[in-house]
């Protein structure tokens, strides 16, 4: 009897440790998802970042765009008042977008909300006084108008001409007049007051009361216009106690240091995890080793008791089976609950990486349906065929927006079975999206030759075919490096389609051409290609159940041949290319 109570106490005592086991996974899995969630968040953060600084960078452009207005405002009256409200309305938005925009700055941390009012101070008493100078300086352009008819006016009065002298000082003050109000620091005030008491002495001497009161009201003009430019000034140089610029650049250099932090952050975050795992992955291994040397101790005891009490043995024997299938159950545990951990933390990877294309991609499509929108108001102002034009590019936009989308949903169900998405799809129109989608690469000396045959539709994946003409196109154009010819032929035959893509650029030599299928094989430098491209684009044509096959000759150029079944039958119809990847350039 007392040696049966040492086994149940075995067994209890075993039920504890085990318990303890499964909360120590538990935590250990916790801090892993924590991990793993502060390093996804960085990504996220890149993005608003780049905004960020495109938002400080059109700040400081708006800024200086409107201290050129202000000083330029003396120098173009006629159209001056327009351009500098076109430069504050500029600063204005800049100066929002920084402060409640999307992106905005506030509530990051306390330095940067601190750097912040204090650039919304500098900004708002700005604004403040440019309302003042653009009173002033509309005045001013009053008083240049009243003084030039009034000027013309005098100089073709008769009795103006008549006396001697005084023609030439209606003009003298005109001209000093002039450059007084436009000039930042005028030094011929004394030279106007002169040739205002010689104006004031010949008009004593004038008949005429109307040339007499001209004369007058022109030198009335003359003082109200130095009057306004004097004000003027010193609004002017009240602009430079007032300048936004180094409180911006202070928001910048804290904000900058701010994300380098969080940056930082990040990056231990990641290191940490690294540290973890290596850690949790040798924990296992000592959890192993204690537990087999558990078990050789259990054995060792069940012997011992079996020796001692023939009489237990048919008991000891039941327990140490029963005890033997709970240890195999909690070693098929551990091995589920480590393949659980393995997927679960492929799944977390995949649905952020789905989600921060998700969200650009969400950008990009709400604005090209504004963008569309808008345009049904542009009827009068906008020829038919530009608006065609637009709608053509808007519904390209979308294509496009729509294969991204496809590939996101690709990598959403990386872990899943049933990848087959076969339908019905047009080679040719196939071959004409990859060509827009490179039309970027296709440079000015870069001609495509198009020769397509009445192809039937065939059964097929077709952003997986899609991204093989991309590659193949991409490839091509990088080959003649913008100068040369790309011919496209298709053609049907005997329940095949055939596309042959050639181009007139470096082409290979014989081991080149031996080895560009194999994964991670490329001719170009470190850095510049995965060597991932032709790898793919083979194994995509393979399972499609085609074939594809090259022919080139070092310096005369590269044509490939692609064979696909019309019918659609691949080896495996039921799981399709299981690594849904654009690789662009890297033959």
């Amino acid at each position: 009897m007392v040696q049966l109570g040492v086994s149940r106490l075995g067994v209890r005592g075993f039920s504890i440790q085990r318990s303890i086991a499964l909360l120590a996974v538990v935590l250990a899995l916790s801090l892993i998802a924590f991990l793993l969630w502060k390093t996804l968040r960085n990504p996220l953060e890149t993005g608003l970042h780049i905004i960020r600084l495109e938002q400080l960078d059109a700040a400081a452009k708006a800024d200086a765009e409107l201290n050129q207005q202000i000083a330029r405002g003396r120098l173009s009256l006629d159209s001056g008042a327009q351009q500098l409200e076109l430069a504050r309305d500029r600063f204005t938005v800049t100066q929002e977008a920084i402060s409640s925009g999307q992106a905005t700055l506030a509530g990051l941390s306390p330095s940067i909300n601190s750097a912040l009012d204090r650039y919304n101070q500098d900004t708002s008493a700005k604004l403040s006084l440019l309302n003042d100078y653009s009173v002033k300086l509309a005045r001013l352009a009053q008083h240049f108008s009243v003084l030039r008819v009034a000027g013309i006016s005098l100089l073709n009065a008769p009795s103006v001409n008549a006396k001697e002298g005084l023609r030439e000082d209606v003009m003298s003050i005109l001209r000093e007049a002039t450059a007084y109000g436009i000039q930042s620091a005028p030094t011929n005030g004394s030279y106007i007051d002169e040739l205002g008491r010689n104006i004031v002495a010949a008009e004593e001497q004038l008949d005429d009361d109307v040339e007499r009161g001209a004369l007058r009201h022109l030198l009335n003009t003359v003082d109200a216009l130095r009057s306004a430019s004097d004000q003027l000034q010193v609004l002017t140089e009240r602009f430079d106690t007032l300048a936004t610029g180094p409180a911006l650049y202070d928001l910048r250099s804290i904000y900058e240091n701010y994300f380098h932090n969080l940056q930082t952050t990040a990056r231990n975050y990641r290191q940490t995890l690294a540290v973890y795992a290596v850690a949790l992955l040798l924990a296992f291994g000592v959890i192993a080793i204690r537990l087999r040397s558990s078990f050789s101790a259990l054995d060792s005891l069940n012997s011992e008791l079996q020796d001692s009490n023939v009489n237990l043995e048919k008991i000891v024997d039941k327990r140490t089976h029963a005890l033997s299938k709970a240890l195999e159950d909690l070693k098929m545990q551990q091995g589920q609950l480590i393949q659980s951990e393995k997927m679960a933390s492929l799944g977390q990877m995949v649905a952020g990486v789905a989600h921060e294309i998700n969200t650009p991609l969400g950008y990009a499509s709400s604005n090209v349906e504004i963008v569309r929108e808008s345009m049904q108001g542009m009827d009068g102002t906008v020829d038919a065929e530009s608006l065609a034009e637009f709608d053509m590019l808007l519904a390209d936009t979308e294509y496009g927006l729509t294969q991204i989308a496809e590939l996101v949903m690709s990598l959403k169900d990386f872990s899943r079975v049933d990848r087959s998405q076969s339908q019905l799809f047009d080679l040719n129109e196939g071959i004409e999206t990859a060509l827009k989608i490179c039309n970027s690469q296709l440079k000015d000396g870069v001609k495509v030759t198009r020769m397509f045959a009445e192809l039937p539709q065939i059964s097929c994946a077709p952003s997986q075919l899609n991204q093989v003409f991309l590659n193949l196109i991409t490839n091509a154009a990088q080959a003649m490096d913008g100068n040369g010819q790309i011919c496209i032929r298709s053609s049907f035959d005997d329940g095949f389609v055939e596309v042959a893509i050639s181009d007139t650029g470096s082409g290979m030599d014989e081991d080149t051409r031996a080895h560009i299928f194999e994964p991670f094989f490329t001719t170009k430098p470190v850095g510049k290609g995965t060597g991932l491209g032709l790898s793919i684009v083979f194994r995509i044509i393979e399972d499609h159940g085609g074939t594809i096959r090259v022919e080139s000759e070092l310096g005369k150029g590269t044509e490939f041949f692609i064979r696909l079944p019309v019918a659609g039958v691949s080896k495996n119809p039921d799981i399709l290319l299981e690594q849904d990847v654009v690789v662009l350039g890297d033959a």
